[in-house]
């Protein structure tokens, strides 16, 4: 091949802002860059002149490694994140929040120039886990280690055979996604046989030299929220959500995920002050959905603590809602339906004084029932 072929088919980009991509730029998506950017060619010059990384591969991956550098905008992750709660909360699926207790290893063979490929979330710039890796892992962990039977596996992860016709497994796996930026490392694979490896014809002997080939890993300690939710909300949805579940934490904990497993590596291990708060945020969503399923007059009341602090509730009732249930601006509709909430509160929380009203409550109650008896003649 000529020079003018080799310099004008070199692995980089010709327009000149292009070529000086030696750095992410920031607010870019750094998985992307690491893809499609990488700027470590040398041009070889032995019998055929050829573009090489060579041992610059490893210059490369340390650009993302160094320091304390992590990966990931802070801001997009946190979107991403509160997107996928109010996803699963609005399904009544689980949430699980993990940190990596070894290091972890996703997307190793895909294709890059430094020979083991990553795999970045296309909008988040960081590590992720696909769905439906998680979901080989699981069924794998229910197939080995459990004593459940074969049509219940069936009907949670759907069957094996392509074209068979079946439904789809009853549980939905989703991407594990970063909830935090993360760090990165680099490891090093260093194959003995390379010769070997390329070709079988070639035994593997003791005098090849060995070739280190870097790598990325996630670093250990790392945060990753996990998701599943029932395709179905019902009866047997939510069992085999309880099940997915127990089988997902054990999975996780016990084998791992991602690639090289059996070395160690992918295990994960709950971060439980992130599940108490996103058990929470979830209170706080269904109780917002709740919310707005009511009366004016119902969401009123539950803000004034009706269903959950009888103190508050009442010291609302006695400067509050009498006086507004007697106002004679307020509507009849509303005045009888402030008396029916007002006399099921007592019957809920004070029983005993609605039957027998003594004290400060007797008066209360009494007028209580002057509207309620209103409606009644």
């Amino acid at each position: 091949m000529s020079r003018h072929k080799v310099d004008r088919y070199r692995p980089l980009y010709q327009d000149p802002v292009l070529e000086n991509l030696k750095q992410c730029p920031p607010d870019a998506n750094i998985g992307l860059w690491y893809e499609k950017f990488c700027g470590e060619w040398t041009l070889h010059e032995g019998h055929e002149r050829s573009w090489q990384l060579g041992n610059h591969k490893r210059n490369w991956i340390q650009k993302l490694t160094h320091g304390q550098q992590k990966v990931g905008q802070a801001w997009r992750i946190q979107a991403a994140l509160t997107r996928m709660e109010d996803l699963i909360f609005s399904q009544r699926g689980k949430l699980f929040f993990m940190k990596t207790a070894t290091r972890f290893v996703t997307g190793l063979g895909r294709s890059h120039p430094v020979e083991n490929g990553f795999a970045w979330h296309p909008t988040l710039g960081t590590a992720y886990l696909p769905g439906s890796s998680i979901k080989g892992v699981v069924r794998n962990w229910a197939q080995e280690w459990t004593d459940t039977p074969n049509e219940i596996i069936s009907r949670i992860f759907g069957s094996v055979k392509k074209n068979s016709g079946e439904m789809a497994g009853s549980i939905i796996f989703f991407d594990a996604i970063a909830t935090a930026p993360i760090q990165l490392d680099m490891e090093i694979l260093t194959p003995h046989f390379s010769p070997y490896y390329q070709d079988k014809a070639n035994p593997p002997r003791d005098w090849y030299s060995p070739i280190p080939i870097p790598y990325l890993v996630v670093a250990k300690d790392q945060p990753f929220l996990f998701a599943i939710a029932p395709r179905n909300n019902d009866a047997i949805g939510q069992e085999d959500l309880e099940r997915v579940e127990k089988w997902l934490k054990e999975a996780l904990e016990w084998i791992g995920a991602g690639a090289k497993t059996a070395l160690g590596y992918g295990r994960f291990k709950q971060q439980k002050a992130w599940q108490e708060h996103t058990h929470k945020r979830k209170e706080e969503q269904e109780r917002k959905r709740a919310l707005a399923n009511l009366s004016p007059i119902e969401r009123e009341m539950v803000e004034d603590g009706y269903d959950r602090d009888p103190n508050q509730f009442m010291a609302a009732l006695t400067t509050k809602w009498l006086n507004r249930m007697e106002d004679e601006s307020t509507p009849k509709a509303e005045q009888m339906e402030i008396a029916e909430k007002l006399a099921r509160w007592y019957q809920q929380y004070k029983p005993k004084d609605w039957k027998k009203p003594k004290g400060k409550n007797e008066a209360k109650i009494k007028r209580i029932r002057v509207i309620l008896d209103r409606e009644n003649i």
